[in-house]
């Protein structure tokens, strides 16, 4: 958590003004890249420079403008810390990914798990991959930035193009 005394990192994070999260109006996600930007409030050459954010929204690029609200209370003699800033670290994923092949399926399940190691920069010992009847099974651990949705997509898009069909995905 940041926010308090610092200005917020230019990093992925989650962000809240008083406790509400900042949210992108153009489409509806919560994770932002904020940046400081330097406004000079009075006459040119005056140097007196007021501090605003802009912060980039992950998912799709979109522009949110906002100050920090943060302000001392006379009446309770403290203050108050309107924005904070929660860093979104690299996440651990086991995902388990059944997918139908058929009965001469091992170039599906070779170009499926290429295509993954590729998109994801898997390590080839983090995959381990079974063929029962018909049926594929992939296990996969990842590290990833990304929320569970994202790469749940990302998957699902890869095997669309791919012409697979998935019988079931689990990420955990």
């Amino acid at each position: 958590m940041s926010g308090m005394d610092e200005p917020l990192r230019p990093q992925k994070s989650r962000i809240t003004i008083y406790d509400e999260p900042v949210i992108c109006r153009f489409c509806s996600r919560d994770v932002f890249i904020p940046y400081e930007v330097f406004v000079n409030v009075e006459q040119p050459g005056v140097n007196r420079r007021h501090v605003s954010y802009i912060a980039i929204c992950h998912h799709c690029g979109q522009a949110k403008h906002f100050g920090d609200p943060s302000h001392y209370d006379n009446e309770k003699d403290n203050y108050i810390w309107a924005l904070n800033q929660y860093l979104i670290s690299i996440r651990s994923y086991k995902i388990k990914i059944l997918f139908y092949v058929g009965k001469k399926g091992n170039g599906k399940i070779t170009n499926f798990t290429n295509k993954l190691i590729q998109d994801f920069g898997i390590e080839k010992e983090n995959i381990n991959i079974s063929n029962l009847k018909g049926v594929a099974e992939l296990q996969i651990k990842i590290s990833s930035l990304n929320e569970i949705e994202d790469i749940r997509s990302h998957i699902m898009n890869s095997a669309r193009r791919l012409y697979i069909t998935i019988k079931d995905l689990t990420i955990k």
